[in-house]
Order: structure tokens, then C-alpha cells, then sequence
């Protein structure tokens, strides 16, 4: 049983390293990607509850954007951001139709974001994907 466990908690700590790493690295080379102009197409404001019962907003947002004649739609703010945490780490509340400035990769012109930079919660992720895999591994190491 333990190396069930053991293997469940390297594969999702692994997975969370990854994508946290994957969300710094990309938030890191935003800060001197180039800028496309770029226009809200739609936004929702959707109410949820957290885990203590307390009301939580969330902006759900679509930019669309184009880059050598190609136009792109996306719905990234900015790298590092859960879904559920969009709105109240941006704290910035876009209308639609606003015109933004959208940061995208020159090499890879689909990968993009409002904002420069990686959310700290990124590192919170990155933290506990390394407790994940450190658990997982004694856990198979312990057999």
C-alpha cells in the first residue's frame, strides 16, 4: 500500500513542480517579450464559495490578439494563476471591448499574458510539489 502511495505523491509532486516551474520560467521571459495590442472579447465576474463559506470573486476573461497576421484567443492574466485565484490576484477588473497589451512569447506567438511576471503563488505550488515528491520518494525508498 505504501508504495501506491508513495507513487501517487511523486506523480502529482512531480506534475506540480513542473507546471510551477514551467509558470516562473514563462513569467520570468514575459518581462522582455514584445507587446501586441490586444481587446477584451468577454468577461464574467462569477461568485463562488472557498473552503471557509466565504464569498470569492473570480473574473473569467477571453483577449484576443494577432501576431504576423494571425490572430490568437486566450484567457491567461498572467503565469502562475490558478482559475480559482484570477481575480483576486489580479485585483485589476478588465471591461469588454478594452484595448490591453498582450505579452507573447516571439517564438511561440500563442503563449501569452496581460500581465508580466509569475504569480507568487506559483512558488506555493512549486513548494508543495517538492513536499509531494520528498514524501513519495521516502515512502518508496522505505520498502
Amino acid at each position: 500500500m505504501n508504495e501506491l502511495i508513495g507513487a501517487g505523491c511523486l506523480l502529482v509532486g512531480a506534475w506540480c513542480v513542473w507546471k510551477s516551474t514551467r509558470a516562473l520560467v514563462r513569467g520570468v521571459m514575459s518581462r522582455s517579450w514584445p507587446v501586441a495590442a490586444g481587446v477584451v472579447l468577454t468577461t464574467k465576474l462569477v461568485r463562488k464559495r472557498n473552503s471557509e463559506g466565504d464569498e470569492v470573486l473570480r473574473q473569467d476573461l477571453e483577449y484576443s490578439y494577432s501576431v504576423q497576421g494571425r490572430t490568437y484567443r486566450k484567457t491567461r492574466v498572467r503565469f502562475g494563476i490558478p482559475r480559482s485565484l484570477k481575480y483576486s490576484d489580479s485585483q485589476r477588473g478588465y471591461r469588454r471591448g478594452e484595448h490591453v497589451d498582450v505579452y507573447y512569447s516571439p517564438s511561440q506567438p500563442s503563449v501569452s499574458a496581460l500581465q508580466r511576471g509569475s504569480s507568487p503563488f506559483a512558488l506555493i505550488t512549486l513548494g508543495g510539489g517538492g513536499v509531494l515528491v520528498w514524501i513519495g520518494f521516502r515512502l518508496l525508498v522505505a520498502q
